[in-house]
C-alpha cells in the first residue's frame, strides 16, 4: 500500500499530482512471480480516508502488509499501520522506501511495524513472504530489522541485485487505470502516462540526494532490449503513450541510450518521453539520435548558479551546464532545469547567482524549491552535526514547505521567500510567456499550468 496523504490528522486528500508507485510494483510482480497472491492498494493516489483502508483490509485479510514511505510520509505511514494491526494484529506489517531505509531502527521501533526492509525490496519482500508462510521466523531474511515483540534486530546487508533484467516488469494490472494518474506537466501528461525505471544507483554522491543510500553508487543498467520490451508491453497492454525516465542513468551509458532509440525507431513505437540528465553525460548526436525516438524534454538538476558550488555539488562546469542546455535546444528538444535554495555552503549572494544563472540559460522551464536535507543525506548529517536542524518532526520536511533548518548565512524568511522570487524572476519574462503560451493547446495543458502557477506563487 501507499499511504494517504493527509491520514494522520484524519484529513486525507487525494494529490493533484500523482504517478504509479514503482517501487510497490516491482515488489508485487516479484512476490506474485514466486506463486503468492497479491494485491495492491494505491491509497495515495486514490485519496482513500482510513475507513476505507479498514473496509479493504478486513476484506482482502492479508497475512502480510507492505507499505512505502518518503520522509514526509512517515507520519502517515505510522497511522496506516495502526489502522493495519487494529484490524487483526497477527498480519505482519512492513514498511520499505527511502525513509526507512535511512532510519530502519526508528522505523521498526514504531508500535505498529513488525519489519523495516533496507534497499530495494524484490528478493527481501519474497523472503518475508516465504518466512511468514513456512513460520520459520524472519532472522534468516538479510536486509531487514526486525521490530517484532518489542526487540529490534538487525539482519545482514542484502547484496544488492545485478541481474536487472531478471527482474519481473511492475505489476501495472495491480494498479488502477494510467487515467488516475496526474504527472508534473514537465514529466508527461495524464491520462495515458507511465513512470519507467532503466536502471539503479549513482557514483555521483550529490550531498543532497539519497540514491547512492539507496542504491550504491554504481550503475547498475537494464538492456536496451529489457527497457524497449517493457515500453512495448506498456504501449499494447495499458495504451501509455507517453512516459518519463525517473531513474538518473538512462544516458549515463552512450551505447545503451543509442541502441534503446534505435530500437523504439525499429518497433514503431510512437510513444512521446522524458528524461533526466547531468549535464556531462549527454552530446549533441546523443540528443539529435533521443528526439527521432520521441523525446520532448531534458531535466537538468543544475542546483546552482555558483562555479565553486556548482563544482562541489555537482561535479560539473558552469560551461559544461550552458552546452548541455544548449545542444539539447539544438537537436529541437525542451529543456527544464531544477534548482535549490540552501546547501550549508550558500550566501545570498550565491542565492542571487542562481537565479541570474537559470535565466541565463536556454532552458524553457525551470523549478526552484528550498532544499530539503533528508535523512540518509549529506546535507542532514551536515546539518544535524552543526546543531542546526529545527526539527525532526518528518512532516515538515516538504519540499515545498519551510526550511528544516537555521541556516548560517541566510535568514529562513529570505529562504523561504526564494523560490517564489525566482519564480517570478524566470517565468515573467516576455520571451518565457510567449513560449509557453503557444503550448496550451487544451483544456487539460491549461488548468495544469494554472495550477502550477498557483503552487509558485503564493
Amino acid at each position: 500500500m501507499t499511504p494517504p496523504e493527509g491520514l494522520w490528522k484524519e484529513k486525507v486528500e487525494r494529490p493533484w499530482i500523482s504517478t504509479q508507485p514503482l517501487g510497490l510494483a516491482y515488489v508485487a510482480a516479484a512476490i506474485r512471480d514466486q506463486g503468492f497472491q497479491v494485491e495492491m492498494l494505491d491509497a495515495y493516489s486514490l485519496g482513500l480516508s482510513g475507513q476505507v483502508i479498514a473496509r479493504e483490509i478486513a476484506e482482502l485479510r492479508p497475512d502480510v502488509v507492505g507499505i512505502s514511505s518518503l520522509t514526509p510520509q512517515w507520519p502517515d505511514v505510522e497511522t496506516l499501520a495502526d489502522i493495519v494491526k487494529a484490524q487483526n494484529q497477527d498480519i505482519i506489517t512492513v514498511v520499505g522506501g527511502p525513509h526507512v531505509t535511512a532510519l530502519p531502527r526508528d522505523s521498526a521501533g514504531h508500535r505498529s511495524v513488525d519489519i523495516a526492509v533496507v534497499g530495494e525490496g524484490e528478493d527481501t519482500m519474497v523472503e518475508i513472504c516465504e518466512a511468514a508462510a513456512g513460520e520459520t521466523g524472519f532472522s534468516g531474511v538479510d536486509g531487514i530489522v526486525i521490530g517484532l515483540n518489542g526487540e529490534i534486530e538487525s539482519t545482514p546487508l542484502r547484496v544488492r541485485n545485478m541481474a536487472l533484467d531478471q527482474v519481473p516488469f511492475p505489476a501495472h494490472d495491480l494498479l488502477p487505470e494510467p487515467a488516475l494518474y496526474n504527472p508534473f506537466p514537465v514529466w508527461g501528461t495524464g491520462g495515458n502516462f507511465s513512470c519507467m525505471i532503466s536502471g539503479r544507483g549513482c557514483p555521483y554522491d550529490c550531498s543532497f540526494c539519497d540514491v547512492t543510500e539507496q542504491q550504491g553508487k554504481r550503475y547498475r543498467l537494464r538492456s536496451a532490449v529489457n527497457i524497449v520490451d517493457e515500453l512495448t508491453w506498456l504501449h499494447e497492454e495499458f495504451g501509455v503513450r507517453t512516459f518519463s525516465f525517473r531513474d538518473p542513468s538512462v544516458v549515463c551509458k552512450r551505447s545503451r541510450l543509442m541502441e534503446m532509440c534505435e530500437l523504439i525507431s525499429e518497433r514503431g513505437l510512437d510513444m512521446g518521453w522524458t528524461c533526466s540528465s547531468r549535464a556531462n553525460e549527454v552530446d549533441l548526436e546523443m540528443l539529435q539520435a533521443m528526439k527521432n525516438a520521441g523525446c520532448r524534454l531534458v531535466q537538468y538538476g543544475i542546483e546552482v548558479g555558483n562555479a565553486e558550488l556548482l563544482k562541489e555539488i555537482k561535479k560539473v562546469s558552469k560551461e559544461r551546464v550552458i552546452q548541455a542546455v544548449s545542444d539539447t535546444r539544438k537537436a529541437g528538444l525542451s529543456a527544464h532545469g531544477y534548482f535549490l535554495f540552501g546547501f550549508v555552503e550558500e550566501t545570498e549572494e550565491t542565492l542571487k547567482e542562481t537565479v541570474e544563472f537559470s535565466k541565463q540559460l536556454e532552458l524553457d522551464s525551470a523549478g526552484f524549491a528550498v532544499m530539503v536535507p533528508f535523512p540518509g543525506t549529506q546535507e542532514f548529517e551536515k546539518y544535524r552535526q552543526e546543531g542546526l536542524l529545527l526539527t525532526e518532526d518528518w512532516r515538515e520536511y516538504d519540499v515545498m514547505g519551510k526550511p528544516v533548518y537555521r541556516h548560517k548565512h541566510i535568514s529562513n524568511e529570505k529562504l523561504t521567500r526564494a523560490p517564489r522570487m525566482a519564480y517570478r524572476s524566470f517565468y515573467m519574462r516576455p520571451s518565457i510567456i510567449a513560449r509557453h503560451l503557444r503550448k496550451m493547446t487544451s483544456f487539460g495543458v491549461v488548468r495544469n499550468y494554472l495550477r502550477s502557477a498557483r503552487m509558485m506563487f503564493n
